[in-house]
């Protein structure tokens, strides 16, 4: 093939793919312009300042009212288990009876000594009458008389003796049944018939929970002490924490207790290891239903006045930063990332950023490209 004709054919190749190329380019401009120019249909919502209710919850751990160790105040073998574990007994009944066989005989000898303490005494008295009518006749000198007042005071002084002795083991014949102090809930029981118990044990008898109330214990950041100190109305700082009216307890199932608490105490010092301060509520508990040792969750409800409410579903979250599509009146979306926003159950709560009025993606904010242009559709 000649040169002339070589380069003839190479140009016309050449020519037609560079035509094809322009047609294919030129193609996929027009698609793109295609695809811009039909807007996403997504669902918007139109922000205002509302009044925001800011729940916050916090771990918590509960107690009875009281709990009370049952201990022996005497030593000996257990007689008889009145109740079973788990049993609700009232204040003075009887919960564990001890053997007092050696605690009886000895209120019977201390007894028995206070019948002799008594009789030298009334053999005293007659001594000391005898002397004093002696002495007022002079019959006998003084001294005989101040005699038979020291055998006297002596007497005197044996018989107290021993109605104290006897009064003593009066206490621990007594103290062989040992009653519930409190009404409430019998603990566990771990020693049994014949088990040997003193007061020096380590473990006690059982324990008894009064349960009537429970106190809820939980803890507050420093930051939210303060910010509680600054926001909340009161004259102290534990009159701003009682005004918390109708305290939630969110039980261990997530369902909220079906009574609501109140703040009643504030520990004296902060935590130093967590920065944070201990706080106690009062719920009442007439079903029985909570025990020590349950736990759950306190949830504090605080008002916010106006703030923009921005629905979790509206939001888009990217390397730690939370994004909403902000709708410009062209109903072209850009992302805008949420600052100083306070998270309250389904949303966020913002106090500036936004103005009144402004429109965001109310929701799959995620499935809409970036700058992309909506068709707005109101939230049902």
């Amino acid at each position: 093939m000649k040169p002339e004709k070589y380069l003839k054919t190479l140009n016309t190749g050449f020519l037609a793919a560079f035509a094809v190329c322009i047609m294919s380019c030129g193609g996929s401009k027009d698609r793109d312009r295609t695809e811009q120019a039909e807007p996403v249909l997504a669902e918007i919502m139109t922000l205002h300042p509302v009044d925001g209710v800011v729940e916050q919850a916090f771990p918590a751990s509960l107690q009875g009212k009281d709990n009370v160790q049952l201990r022996p105040q005497i030593n000996g073998y257990i007689d008889k288990i009145y109740v079973d574990e788990g049993a609700y007994v009232r204040a003075g009944q009887p919960v564990f009876r001890i053997n007092a066989s050696v605690y009886r005989e000895q209120k019977n000898t201390a007894s028995a000594a206070l019948g002799m303490a008594k009789s030298q005494l009334a053999s005293a008295k007659l001594e000391l009458d005898k002397y004093k009518v002696l002495t007022d006749n002079k019959v006998v000198a003084d001294f005989q008389y101040r005699k038979a007042r020291t055998n006297y005071d002596n007497a005197l002084a044996a018989v107290k003796q021993q109605q104290a002795l006897v009064a003593s083991a009066d206490l621990n014949v007594g103290f062989s049944i040992v009653k519930a102090p409190v009404s409430g809930y019998i603990g566990r029981i771990p020693n049994r018939i014949g088990a040997l118990v003193g007061p020096n044990d380590a473990q006690a008898l059982s324990t008894l929970s009064q349960v009537s109330e429970i106190y809820v214990y939980f803890s507050l950041p420093e930051k939210e002490i303060l910010n509680i100190n600054a926001t909340r109305p009161g004259k102290t700082l534990i009159e701003k924490l009682k005004g918390f009216q109708d305290i939630t307890l969110l039980l261990a199932d997530g369902k909220p207790y079906s009574h609501a608490g109140k703040i009643d105490m504030m520990d004296g010092q902060f935590d130093q290891n967590t920065g944070s301060v201990s706080l106690r509520a009062s719920f009442p508990n007439p079903e029985g239903l909570l025990r020590t040792g349950n736990t759950g969750r306190i949830m504090l409800k605080t008002i916010q006045q106006n703030v923009y409410k921005i629905p979790l579903l509206a939001t888009y979250e990217v390397q730690d930063k939370i994004f909403v599509g902000l709708v410009s009146r062209q109903n072209k979306v850009t992302l805008k990332a949420l600052k100083d926003f306070t998270r309250s159950g389904n949303f966020y709560l913002l106090k500036s950023g936004f103005a009144p009025g402004d429109r965001i993606v109310a929701k799959e904010l995620a499935s809409i490209a970036k700058n992309s242009t909506i068709t707005p559709k109101a939230v049902q």
